[in-house]
């Protein structure tokens, strides 16, 4: 939606979706990837949001960064309408974005550097937040010394020593073994834990979506609309223990039950 169509400020809270849709065209095709999509995040929560694969989870946390702008619709946080990237919103990738060539210690400051920060606090801001997501003594290590878990939680430290209020994370584990994309995490329940902002978090796996979040959001195949909005009533912190709770099992129980008939939808289109 173009900026002189968008409504003036809203008074609510948070991220939040006011009717949005996106369509892509290429090649004379058109494709509705998002249609109609309305909820919000409040401050302070971790939202995940699950569906099937390409009905445009990815396309979701481009529009609300900012990075694309809405064919109808339009995002607002804390009532201000989205018209590109903020300074207070930071967002970590599937793929490795590590900078081969720098250090752990100068890959985190890399944002500060950028931004102006002298020297001396990115040091300290940085070597903080390298402590926070368990790298410290790894400081002057180069990535092609790192695992790949390693090289997400430099990512992740690179992202929050922004002091982001909005994280978006478009499946920062998938890349991972499912053991280390368990620990990963649970050390980030851990970090956003002691940091308390929001996140929006992209994921193919129901349990992993359980165990992050306040809220599932679940997606519909393309043109993807808003199935429900599953509240995730699991005590915090969030173990290895949550798992033997009767509740989780029936959460993946109702998840798969949402996702079973659009995973089915997009069998039967790539088969025809």
């Amino acid at each position: 939606m173009a900026t002189d169509q968008i409504p003036e400020a809203q008074t609510s809270l948070g991220v939040s979706l006011h009717g949005i849709g996106m369509v892509f065209e290429a090649g004379g095709k058109r494709t509705e990837a998002i249609r109609s999509v309305s909820a919000t995040m409040p401050p302070g929560r971790f939202v995940t949001v699950i569906g099937p694969s390409g009905c445009g989870k990815s396309t979701l946390l481009d529009l609300v960064f900012g990075l694309q702008m809405p064919t109808t619709g339009y995002v607002t946080i804390d009532g201000e309408p989205v018209t590109g990237p903020r300074r207070d919103m930071s967002m970590v990738f599937q793929e490795d974005s590590t900078l081969h060539w720098r250090t752990v210690q100068d890959n985190v400051a890399f944002g500060l550097e950028v931004a102006g920060v002298r020297k001396s606090e990115r040091r300290r801001r940085a070597e903080a937040m390298i402590k926070l997501v368990g790298l410290s003594g790894f400081e002057d290590y180069r990535p092609r010394q790192l695992s790949g878990g390693m090289k997400q939680r430099v990512a992740i430290a690179r992202s929050l020593v922004m002091e982001p209020r909005i994280l978006l994370m478009d499946e920062p584990f998938g890349a991972l073994d499912q053991q280390t994309r368990w620990r990963l995490g649970g050390e980030l329940t851990r970090i956003w834990e002691e940091t308390r902002n929001s996140v929006l978090f992209v994921t193919h796996d129901i349990h992993e979506a359980i165990r992050l979040s306040d809220v599932v959001w679940v997606m519909s195949e393309r043109p993807s609309v808003l199935k429900t909005e599953m509240i995730v009533d699991l005590p915090r912190p969030r173990t290895d223990e949550v798992l033997s709770d009767p509740r989780f099992t029936q959460y993946a129980a109702q998840l798969w039950e949402l996702l079973l008939p659009e995973i089915d939808t997009t069998s039967e289109a790539v088969s025809r």
